[in-house]
C-alpha cells in the first residue's frame, strides 16, 4: 500500500512540473515554417488537465499513506469482542431461518455485529456440518450449533429449509480447527 502511494505521489510530481514548465518550451521544435505550435487554448486546457491530476495524485497519496500507517483497523482484542457480541446475538432472542447462501446459513446475522463501515474485517466460513458451522476471523473463531426449534414442522420440500433453528454459539481467540 505504501509503495502504491509512493508511485502515485510520484506520478502526481511529474504531472505538476509538467504544468508548472511551458509546455511551448516541451512542444516538439518546429522544423520549418509549415510546422504548427499549439494554440493559447490547447496550452491553458494541458496546464488545468495536469494540474488537476496532481491535485488528485496528491490527495490519494495522503489518503494511501493514512491507510497504510495511520489507520490500521480495528484490533485483535476488538475482534474478539465483536464476535462474542455476535455470539450472543445470534443465542439471545427468537429461534432464526437459514439464509440459504454459500458462505453459510449464519453468516448475514454474524457480518452485520463484527463489521463496521469502511473497515477490512473477513468472516470466512471455515467449516461446515449438517448442524454446526465454524467461521474465522483474524485468527478467532466462532462456532455456531443450531437445533429445530420445538414444534417446528418438517419441511414440505426437500430443497427448501423454512424451518426455525434454535442457536448456541462459543467464541475461542484460536483459528478453527
Amino acid at each position: 500500500m505504501i509503495a502504491l502511494a509512493v508511485f502515485v505521489g510520484l506520478s502526481g510530481l511529474v504531472c505538476l512540473t509538467l504544468a508548472v514548465v511551458n509546455p511551448r518550451r516541451t512542444w516538439a521544435r518546429p522544423r520549418g515554417p509549415e510546422a504548427r505550435e499549439p494554440s493559447a487554448a490547447v496550452v491553458i486546457t494541458l496546464r488545468v488537465a495536469l494540474l488537476g491530476m496532481a491535485v488528485t495524485s496528491a490527495w490519494w497519496t495522503a489518503d494511501g499513506l493514512r491507510v497504510a500507517t495511520v489507520d490500521p483497523g480495528p484490533d485483535h482484542d476488538d475482534i474478539v469482542e465483536r464476535m462474542e457480541a455476535a455470539a450472543e446475538e445470534l443465542t439471545s432472542g427468537e429461534p432464526r431461518q437459514k439464509y440459504p447462501a454459500g458462505d453459510g446459513a449464519w453468516a448475514a446475522y454474524i457480518v452485520d455485529e463484527i463489521r463496521r463501515p469502511g473497515e477490512d474485517v473477513v468472516l470466512r466460513l471455515a467449516s461446515a456440518s449438517s448442524n454446526t458451522e465454524r467461521y474465522e476471523a483474524d485468527g478467532i473463531c466462532l462456532t455456531v450449533v443450531a437445533s429445530v426449534a420445538p414444534g417446528e414442522p418438517e419441511p414440505k420440500y426437500a430443497h427448501i429449509d423454512d424451518r426455525r433453528y434454535k442457536l448456541e454459539a462459543d467464541v475461542k481467540d484460536r483459528p478453527c480447527p
